[in-house]
């Protein structure tokens, strides 16, 4: 695999000499012989999270792939986007990626227009790893025990109903809003710094219902601590497969956190190429997708352009909910 990935750098390298022979611009010239230095991936959220591990894991099979350090730095607050801030800001070098999380930093240019301090111009994404589809689950103890019960209840007091989500903006959020928009019903949200945290609230009684990502509940509904009513895509998924898709339950809701890599909006092409080289060199390893299914993160590549393009769509899509709605189109999420 370095041996072929080398092969894919030195062409590369020899089409960007020739490039260079004739006259283009001194600023790829630095692209020669990268990277020459240890690259910083930057996780806007706090370690140990599932975003941190799997940044992590990654960088383990990528520094293999580059020869050099890749070094991870936490940079939590205001949701991530102090980390992103700090990636758009970050010389186009090809030494600062950063891991971005979608729908979330879609939102944030709009809902925060003014106050932000990045826009998606500001950013390049490379591509898209995980897909982690959005659950809705009360525990064991509850006496919801399908979606529809659940629906009833709110219906019927929605303030004794609480459930949670990881912030405003946040595909938590967005899930729950656009299942409340389906159901026709209003939920009594409470939001946590993450779902470790929420998870705990569940079990200790003092929420309803937990929205979150199925690799962050997965062991609890597998060891019976926790119920899964509904998983959002469009099949169920094979490390929960007894909880139904909400479409079954008749609800058409479509939400997952996306986790993927971007790089500062200028970077030299050639560098953008080798770093999407190694990446995919990477997510086609089977030690590092063996990993991934042992932490049950749906591995879901999207690369290059059609990344780009990903993101951007989901960025108009949210926009044209408007910053007080801010329902989840059914076709988000891929």
């Amino acid at each position: 695999m370095k041996a072929q990935f080398k092969y894919k750098q030195k062409l590369i390298l020899s089409a960007m000499t020739a490039i260079l022979a004739s006259g283009l611009s001194a600023s790829v010239l630095a692209a020669d012989d990268f990277p020459s230095k240890p690259i910083q991936l930057i996780v806007a959220f706090g370690a140990g999270g599932s975003t941190d591990t799997m940044a992590r894991i990654f960088a383990k099979y990528a520094e293999e792939e580059l020869g050099q350090r890749i070094v991870v730095v936490n940079r939590p607050g205001a949701g991530g986007e102090l980390g992103w801030v700090h990636l758009a800001n970050a010389a186009p070098d090809g030494y600062t990626l950063g891991l971005i999380n979608s729908p979330v930093v879609e939102v944030y240019p709009f809902t925060r227009e003014g106050t932000v301090g990045y826009s998606l111009d500001d950013i390049r994404p490379l591509a898209n790893i995980i897909t982690d589809p959005g659950v809705l689950a009360v525990a064991t103890d509850s006496p919801y025990q399908t979606l529809e019960s659940f629906v009833t209840a709110v219906e019927e007091d929605p303030r004794s109903v609480v459930v949670s989500h990881e912030g405003i903006g946040g595909d938590d959020h967005l899930a729950a809003l656009n299942f409340a928009k389906e159901a026709d019903i209003d939920l009594n949200f409470v939001s946590y710094s993450g779902n470790a945290e929420a998870t705990a609230a569940l079990l200790g009684g003092h929420i309803t219902a937990f929205e979150g990502n199925m690799s962050e509940v997965v062991n609890q509904i597998k060891e019976g601590k926790v119920r899964g009513l509904a998983v959002w895509s469009n099949e169920r998924i094979d490390a929960i497969s007894a909880v139904p898709t909400g479409k079954e339950q008749g609800y058409d809701v479509l939400a997952a956190a996306s986790r993927g890599f971007a790089v500062p909006a200028d970077i030299p092409q050639p560098v953008y190429d080798i770093l999407l080289s190694v990446t995919r060199e990477v997510v086609e390893n089977p030690e590092f997708l063996a990993e991934m299914e042992q932490l049950n993160m749906p591995v879901n590549p999207i690369y290059g352009q059609d990344y780009v393009d990903f993101i951007h769509e989901s960025h108009d899509r949210l926009k044209a909910f408007g910053t007080k709605s801010l329902g989840l189109s059914s076709d988000l999420t891929r």
